[in-house]
């Protein structure tokens, strides 16, 4: 029984310790995309950097597409702790909320966010026609505003939820590549993004609060 438990334990720290350098690796990769950009990205460069071989670059996380996905899915997971926990109430303030956080996020290390989502249209992570892209779940939170908007009065409900909620979506799409390729900066790219997605909530908005909406458009 002890030896159990004693494999056991053995079995438990090799575990970790494999998730540990997996992961020292992965951040390696982030680290030459930020400083090179994807053009840059070797795995030859990685394994350099790491300290490792490829082959073993391979059995921990697979060839290059993989990590890029790997590391956009990391970027996707750090956006849904950072607004798992917003309060979805005043249209204005959770669209504002919402792209502060991520502005913020991709604030902090703009090199790598810009790579990983370089990296992530070139393997099509980023498929906006079904839900299976990584970025549909972006969606989820789009659909909580309209809905909630709408059970307050905000939004009058001539256009679907589900339909205003792709076009909050799509709004940032254009801004966000423009960004992405160094054609604008971050403070550009927020003000593009929130423009957009106001226009889009005019088209359905109760008086009070398209009186709000083109307030903000109108930069009041």
């Amino acid at each position: 029984m002890a030896t159990v438990n004693v494999l056991a334990r053995g079995g438990a720290t090799r575990t970790a310790n494999k998730l540990k350098r997996r992961e020292r690796i992965l951040s390696c990769a982030g680290d030459i995309i930020a400083a090179d950009g994807v053009e840059g990205f070797t795995l030859s460069k990685l394994a350099e950097r790491a300290d490792v071989t490829i082959p073993t670059i391979h059995n921990l996380l697979g060839k290059k597409s993989e990590i890029y996905a790997l590391l956009v899915d990391q970027m996707m997971g750090r956006l849904e702790d950072a607004f798992g926990e917003q309060q979805i109430g005043d249209p204005v303030i959770a669209v504002e909320t919402f792209f502060d956080s991520l502005i913020s996020l991709f604030a902090s290390n703009e090199a790598l966010y810009k790579g990983a989502l370089v990296a992530g249209e070139q393997i099509q992570l980023f498929e906006h026609q079904t839900q299976s892209g990584i970025f549909a779940r972006s969606l989820v939170l789009a659909r909580r505003v309209c809905e909630t908007a709408l059970a307050n009065g905000e939004l009058e409900g001539r256009i679907s939820s589900e339909l205003m909620a792709a076009h909050l979506f799509d709004s940032q799409r254009i801004a966000r590549q423009d960004w992405m390729n160094g054609y604008t900066d971050l403070a550009t790219y927020r003000t593009k993004v929130l423009t957009n997605m106001f226009i889009a909530l005019c088209a359905d908005a109760s008086p009070a609060l398209k009186e709000r909406l083109l307030a903000k458009i109108s930069g009041g």
